[in-house]
């Protein structure tokens, strides 16, 4: 039986929803009440609510706001609106904060009926989604061989595992957390492997498995091991505490597997075999060295067997510094903080010291950034050109790695500021556009995200970029010039009160009246009579 929870100021309307509708029928165990939204929150905390049927108006939390709070409580509540006030602004409010119904009153018993059988329905398939989620992870931990292939997935993965999430899978798996005697990394590659097998689907997938077979057949002795196919033409094996009598034995284990793969099959492999590794989250990195071991020697041929040593390592960082660093600089700058632009540059041109590379590929570096700092960041703008072009000609005459990065570091400070400068003129011409567009629609209700699509922009960066250049919500921003509008229009005795509503964009008058005396303390009948007493 499904639980509901009704909250409203007038004891005689929950009452009559207790007594009227018919409960067991529908599902539902007799609801919990309560008489406002205050007293409604511990109940939610205290126990599982399935539907929350709240009216919308009540002293103190009103219904939108307990509405937005027990979802927060719990994601996959139903939550029913009532309200006295037919207005569009009411329900756009409710749905926003996940409301799944809106009913006005009076109430229609038929209708609140509809509304729980529905939600019964929506909450019986969530739970048959969640019991078939629980039975998927309990087939996926009866599969070991499963289990290994995304372990090795996720652990060679970019980004380092989590440290709670690492615990996990070496309990899981009977792993040892801190391999005490270190982790190799073996891959074996199929060499030309598109060309393979004329391009017939099943034999390239049987390349790929053969691979993978001879793998694991090679290094069975060497204790415990972890061995998946990671790409189709790619066999990853992981040795975990490999024992260190066999450790030199490696290569003559996978030179067997190029062997057998090339009698077999055809086909030649390329192999790397790692540095050793003593902590699971170094693999990542252990893992793209070797990659890049890989692709480096296959430039001078098939079929080889190649180790990743310090010459290698050192290689495959110089790499990925050149490659990473521009990247992570550019998406700094896009971020528009230059405080962490500067601070990341002036780490960047420290490692680049500290690794010992040459005062000219710093400098090629340099020019590099400006130039994809001005082109892909700055528009390159005339501004930005001769800043760019005067920081280029003064970084060719240094001779130190500390003038060059004062040199990038000048040449950011200044481009951010012409960049702010040009970019706030700009945000201010577009939001005067705005503000003139609403004051001549304002009859009309309009959503923000008709508004952003009519200014070419996301409605979220519309939003801030309102927010920010006048100081109100765009909703706040509407509300002050109704306000402001038919409080002038008021004081015309010609324009009736329900010219003035509607001129203004209200649907009905009595919204227009209720909002009015909400916002300037009196109805608009008495904000007239002020002027003609």
């Amino acid at each position: 039986m499904l639980q509901a929870l009704i909250v409203d100021d007038e004891p005689s309307h929950v009452h009559g929803l207790v007594k009227h509708i018919p409960w067991t029928k529908l599902g539902y165990t007799t609801p919990l009440t309560a008489e406002s939204g205050e007293e409604a929150i511990p109940i939610l905390e205290a126990g599982r609510i399935d539907v929350l049927i709240t009216d919308v108006s009540m002293p103190g939390m009103n219904g939108i706001e307990l509405a937005a709070e027990a979802k927060l409580i719990h994601p996959d509540i139903q939550i029913l609106v009532i309200s006295g006030y037919n207005e569009f602004e009411f329900a756009q409010e409710a749905i926003e904060v996940g409301a799944k119904g809106y009913v006005l009153k009076p109430l229609k018993l038929s209708e609140i009926e509809r509304k729980l059988t529905a939600f019964r329905q929506t909450i019986e398939s969530i739970t048959q989604i969640n019991e078939q989620t629980v039975k998927l992870k309990e087939i996926v931990s009866d599969s070991q061989g499963m289990l290994k292939d995304t372990f090795i997935f996720d652990i060679l993965e970019e980004e380092p595992m989590e440290e709670e999430a690492l615990r996990s899978w070496c309990q899981l798996l009977n792993l040892p957390n801190r391999p005490t005697e270190g982790i190799q990394l073996i891959t074996a590659v199929l060499d030309n492997y598109s060309d393979s097998a004329a391009g017939n689907a099943q034999s390239k997938l049987m390349l790929g498995s053969a691979l993978l077979q001879s793998a694991s057949v090679a290094l069975q002795d060497f204790g415990n091991l972890l061995v998946s196919k990671v790409r189709p033409d790619q066999v990853v094996v992981i040795l975990v505490n490999p024992p260190i009598d066999k450790r030199s034995s490696i290569d003559k284990q996978m030179k067997f597997v190029q062997e057998y793969m090339h009698n077999s099959n055809g086909v030649s492999v390329t192999v790397g075999i790692s540095r050793p590794g003593f902590d699971w989250r170094e693999l990542n990195q252990i893992f793209r060295e070797v990659n890049f071991t890989i692709a480096d020697a296959r430039q001078s041929g098939s079929g080889q067997l190649v180790y990743v040593g310090s010459t290698e390592q050192k290689a495959f960082e110089d790499f990925r510094m050149h490659e990473n660093m521009l990247p992570q600089l550019l998406m700094l700058a896009e971020s528009d903080d230059p405080v962490l632009l500067v601070d990341k540059v002036e780490q960047s041109f420290k490692d680049l010291e500290r690794r010992g590379h040459t005062l000219a590929y710093i400098q090629s570096l340099s020019i590099s950034l400006l130039g994809e700092l001005s082109r892909k960041v700055w528009q390159d703008t005339e501004e930005i050109n001769f800043l760019n072009k005067r920081a280029w000609h003064r970084l060719l005459d240094c001779k130190t790695t500390d003038m060059m990065k004062d040199i990038v570091i000048d040449y950011i400070r200044s481009a951010v500021m012409l960049v702010r400068k040009e970019r706030t003129l700009q945000q201010h011409h577009l939001i005067s556009r705005i503000v003139s567009y609403m004051e001549d629609q304002l009859s009309n209700s309009m959503t923000v995200k008709q508004l952003a699509d009519r200014f070419h922009l996301s409605a979220g960066h519309l939003s801030v970029l309102f927010k920010k250049e006048t100081g109100l919500t765009i909703s706040d921003f509407v509300k002050n010039l109704r306000m402001k509008k038919a409080k002038e229009m008021l004081q015309d005795p010609s324009i009736k009160i329900y010219e003035v509503a509607e001129r203004v964009g209200f649907q009905t008058p009595a919204y227009f009246t209720y909002q009015f005396k909400k916002n300037e303390g009196c109805t608009p009948q008495e904000y007239r009579d002020r002027f003609y007493v």
